[in-house]
């Protein structure tokens, strides 16, 4: 990523961007509508993933909010504006999930790197998605995660929190934490199995920092072949599924970093993965 691009951020973006070792920091930055997903804030948010998912000196991503809150969802006060009649209204909302909500959490839950969500606050509605398009998710202990899109908005999860809590909570689970929008702690989040870790507040980014890190030095070509393995997993039978790691697993044993690995492996030493 050019430095020019790194020196540009100030304090009025919606999406602030920072790079050290291979490590990429975003931070969503509406403080005072506690981070709240806007038309403007989307479209540089869809650009930055852009850019990092092109940039082969990107090694992994970390993803917070600025201020109190890690996403609050939706800008409500943005969405549908300027429209009056229910078509209308149906509409413009469907014009912003496909250009605008669902191209972040593709670019998102598809970049080449490894993501982690440091959920500093809040996770709401739109925010819940979001954090869980991520491949891990640390929270402090003081964040919450909500699901208000029924019972407060009379609507289905959204940016793929439709698709992640059943899966991680399960049905039931996530039936009733759509139903009730009621508040989960992060270290409920934990014990139910919806993210990783739950860290004090005061040591949050320094542990994702080392983990980013850690994953920045690793062998990053394989982190995002996990994820996609992962995935099939739900729809695929056994027998399917082994032919699925039959199809992947030749592709990473002919990069250069398995064989650094296996170097490494032999000679009792830390590989020095590159990413090819």
């Amino acid at each position: 990523m050019p430095e020019s691009e790194l020196k540009s951020a100030t304090p009025d973006q919606t999406i602030l961007i920072e790079k050290s070792d291979g490590v990429v920091t975003l931070t969503l930055n509406a403080p005072e509508k506690l981070n709240a997903l806007s038309p403007t804030m989307l479209s540089e948010f869809l650009k930055k993933l852009e850019t990092i998912a092109a940039d082969k000196t990107s090694r992994a991503l970390v993803l917070t909010g600025a201020g109190r809150a890690f996403c609050a969802g939706a800008d409500l006060s943005d969405l549908g504006g300027g429209v009056n009649t229910p078509e209308e209204r149906a509409d413009a909302v469907r014009q912003s999930m496909l250009n605008g909500f669902n191209p972040v959490i593709h670019a998102l839950s598809e970049l080449p790197i490894p993501t982690i969500a440091a959920v500093n606050g809040v996770a709401a509605g739109g925010g819940y998605g979001v954090a869980l398009a991520c491949d891990l998710v640390v929270a402090a202990e003081t964040a919450t995660f909500i699901l208000l899109f029924t019972p407060q908005l009379g609507l289905i999860p959204d940016l793929g929190a439709s698709w992640h809590a059943p899966r991680l909570l399960g049905r039931a689970r996530a039936m009733a934490a759509a139903f009730f929008g009621e508040r989960m702690s992060a270290m409920e989040a934990v014990e139910k199995g919806l993210i990783w870790r739950c860290e004090p507040n005061e040591n949050l980014m320094n542990f994702v920092e080392n983990t980013a890190e850690q994953l920045a030095q690793g062998p990053t070509l394989a982190y995002p072949e996990v994820r996609r393995a992962f995935d099939a997993a739900f729809s695929n039978s056994l027998s399917e599924q082994l032919d699925y790691e039959a199809d992947r697993q030749p592709r990473l044993i002919a990069t250069d970093d398995h064989v650094e690995g296996v170097v490494a492996f032999l000679k009792k030493r830390k590989p020095a993965f590159k990413g090819c």
